[in-house]
């Protein structure tokens, strides 16, 4: 099991992350964590991994554990900017103990 953290960087004109696409597992975790005071949210496009199409900014920078696999796309959203990112999950390798 890995924890994975998603740095979002809210500019003046521009949102940015890093990794812009993350590949996990079913047994690992993820948060958001910003690297301003500006909020933001996570909003899924159409399925979501989570349980919850959008998490609000308290909920985004908490571990969240996927319940599903798949390919996910969403969109950060601060004000009026927003930036496109994906999240890839996988099952976890033979073998693995959650």
């Amino acid at each position: 099991m890995a924890s994975h953290t998603i740095e979002v960087m809210v500019g003046v004109d521009k949102i940015e992350v890093e990794p812009e696409t993350l590949t996990m597992t079913l047994v690992d975790d993820v948060r958001w964590a910003g690297t301003t005071s500006t909020p933001f949210s996570i909003v899924f496009t159409a399925t979501d991994p989570f349980g919850q199409q959008e998490l609000p900014h308290s909920t985004a920078i908490e571990k969240q554990s996927p319940l599903t696999q798949g390919l996910f796309k969403y969109t950060i959203v601060s004000g009026s900017l927003e930036l496109d990112p994906v999240i890839v999950v996988e099952e976890p390798p033979t073998g693995s103990n959650p």
